[in-house]
C-alpha cells in the first residue's frame, strides 16, 4: 500500500563534504504541478542527509512510494547506482524514474542504471501525464514526449516548454528552507532561476547554443523574491541562471523593482563579463548584489577563443576592478587542461588568477560532460572510450577528464598547488579559513539537532 504519489530524490555529489548544499528548483516545479493535479509528493535531499544510506531507507519505509523519481547530474551517478538495489528491495512495488541533466545528455544511462523510464528534457508536462496514467493503470505511454523506455528501446527527442507563459511557482513545502548552506552566503539562503537555456556556445557545455534561451516572467520572479525574503526571512538569494545579466534591460527592471519596494536582502549571480558594464552593476549594487560567480576559464585569450569564450583579458581586468570598487565580492572559475592548452598556458592561468583581483577562485579540471564537444573530442583522442560514464557509475573510473596531450596526474598536482598559491595568501587564507569555520558550525549544528529526529 503506497502513501507517496512521488519520492524525489536529489543529490549533486557522492562525497560526503560539500561546501555548498543547495535545492534543487526542477523538482519544486514539479511538485507543485503534480500536487495542483491532486497528487502527493515528498523529498529526500541527500546532500542535506550527508548521503546517508540509512536515513534514505528509513525514509522509503516511511513514505511508502508509488513513484521514485530522481534528478540526476552527471557527479552524482555512483550514489543512484547504490540505492537502486535499495529500493529494489525494500519497497519492489515502486516505480523508479529519472530525469534532469545527466539523463538528457546520455538518455542510455537509464538501462545502464536498471531503471523503468526516464525523461529528457523540460518534464514538466509529460511526466504529470505519465503519473496520471500510472495512477489510473493505464501503461500506454505512446502519446507522451521526452521518455525513455528501456524494455522497448524507446528513446525520444527532448521535450521542451515555454517558460515565457510558465505562471506556475516552485513547491517550496517541499523544502526545508533555512537548512541549505553555502560557504559563500552563509545561512538562510535560497536560489531563483529566472530563465532557462543558455545563449552562447562554450565548447565544454552540452549541445552548445541548441539550448533555447527562454525567461520566466517577470511578475513570477518577483513573487518568488516577495515570499522568500518576507515570508521565509532570506537572507540571501542566488539566482541561479547560466548567464543572469544577459537581457540588460530585464536586470534593470527588476532591481528598480526591489529598490522601490525597499526589499532588504543580498543576492548573488553568475554571468559572463561580456554582460557587463558599469552601469548595471552600479545599479545591481544598489538593489542588493553582493556577490558575482564569473568564469574567465583561462588566462590565455587565445585558449579561450579555443573553447568559444571570446572575451578580452581587459574586459575581465575592468569588469572585476569595479566589482570590488563596488565592495562586491567576486569568485572566478578558471579549467585547467583546456583544448590546445600547453602548461605554459596553465601557468599563465594561475598567474591570471593571483593577478585579478578577485576575492576567491575555483580551479576546475576540464570534465568531459556526455555527449559535448570536448567528450567527443577526447573519444576522438582516444583519452577515454565511450562508456566512461558508465564506468565512473559503477566505481571502475574517475570523472572522465579531458586532458589533451598533457599528464593526467600531473594536471591535479598543478591543480592543488594554484588553490595553495592563491589561498596561501595571507588576506585570502583567513577570509577562507573564517568562512570553512562558520560552514562546518552552521553544519554541524543542522545536523545535531535538526535532521537527528528528522527521520
Amino acid at each position: 500500500m503506497t502513501s507517496t504519489d512521488v519520492l524525489f530524490v536529489t543529490s549533486s555529489s557522492g562525497k560526503a563534504l560539500q561546501f555548498s548544499i543547495y535545492p534543487y528548483l526542477g523538482v519544486g516545479y514539479l511538485s507543485n504541478l503534480l500536487k495542483q493535479n491532486g497528487f502527493n509528493t515528498a523529498l529526500f535531499d541527500t546532500d542535506l542527509e550527508n548521503s546517508n544510506i540509512d536515513r534514505f531507507e528509513k525514509f522509503i519505509l516511511k513514505t511508502k512510494p508509488l513513484i521514485v523519481g530522481f534528478s540526476i547530474m552527471s557527479i552524482s551517478l555512483p550514489f543512484f547506482y547504490r540505492i537502486v538495489p535499495i529500493i529494489r528491495k525494500l519497497f519492489p512495488g515502486s516505480l523508479i524514474v529519472a530525469g534532469g541533466p545527466h539523463v538528457t545528455n546520455n538518455p542510455e544511462i537509464i538501462s545502464e542504471l536498471s531503471i523503468d523510464y526516464g525523461f529528457i528534457g523540460q518534464s514538466e508536462e509529460c511526466f504529470i501525464e505519465f503519473v496520471k496514467k500510472i495512477k489510473n493503470g493505464d501503461w500506454d505511454f505512446s502519446k507522451i514526449n521526452g521518455m525513455i523506455i528501456p524494455s522497448i528501446n524507446r528513446i525520444d527527442k527532448p521535450s521542451s516548454i515555454d517558460v515565457s507563459k510558465f505562471e506556475s511557482l516552485p513547491d517550496y513545502t517541499l523544502y526545508d528552507i533555512g537548512s541549505y548552506r553555502n560557504i559563500f552566503y552563509g545561512k538562510n539562503w535560497f536560489t531563483i532561476i529566472t530563465s532557462r537555456g543558455c545563449p552562447f556556445n562554450c565548447k565544454f557545455c552540452k549541445d552548445p547554443g541548441k539550448n533555447k534561451y527562454k525567461e520566466y516572467p517577470l511578475t513570477q520572479v518577483q513573487k518568488q523574491i516577495l515570499f522568500l525574503v518576507k515570508e521565509k526571512k532570506c537572507q540571501w538569494i542566488s539566482f541561479v541562471d547560466d548567464t543572469f545579466t544577459f537581457n540588460r534591460q530585464r536586470v534593470i527592471e527588476l532591481c528598480n523593482w526591489i529598490i522601490t519596494n525597499d526589499l532588504k536582502f543580498k543576492w548573488t549571480c553568475c554571468t559572463r563579463a561580456d554582460t557587463l558594464d558599469e552601469d548595471l552593476i552600479d545599479i545591481m549594487q544598489k538593489a542588493g548584489l553582493s556577490y558575482v560567480i564569473i568564469g574567465v576559464e583561462a588566462g590565455s585569450e587565445k585558449v579561450r577563443e579555443q573553447i568559444n569564450k571570446n572575451i578580452s583579458t581587459s574586459k575581465y581586468i575592468s569588469v572585476i576592478n569595479f566589482l570590488k570598487a563596488k565592495k562586491i565580492r567576486v569568485l572566478c572559475s578558471y579549467i585547467l587542461g583546456n583544448p590546445g592548452e600547453t602548461y605554459f598556458d596553465i601557468k599563465k592561468t594561475i598567474n591570471f588568477s593571483l593577478n585579478l583581483k578577485a576575492d576567491y577562485a575555483q580551479f576546475y579540471l576540464m570534465t568531459a560532460l556526455p555527449n559535448s564537444p570536448i567528450f567527443f573530442k577526447g573519444l576522438n583522442e582516444n583519452v577515454f572510450d565511450k562508456n566512461v560514464w558508465t564506468e565512473y557509475m559503477r566505481g571502475n573510473h574517475e570523472l572522465p577528464y579531458y586532458y589533451g596531450d598533457l599528464d593526467l596526474k600531473k594536471l591535479k598536482k598543478i591543480q592543488k598547488k594554484a588553490f595553495l598559491k592563491f589561498y596561501l595568501r595571507p588576506k585570502y587564507f583567513f577570509d577562507l579559513l573564517f568562512r570553512l569555520f562558520n560552514f562546518f558550525v552552521d553544519t554541524k549544528f543542522l545536523h545535531f539537532f535538526s535532521k537527528k529526529n528528522k527521520i
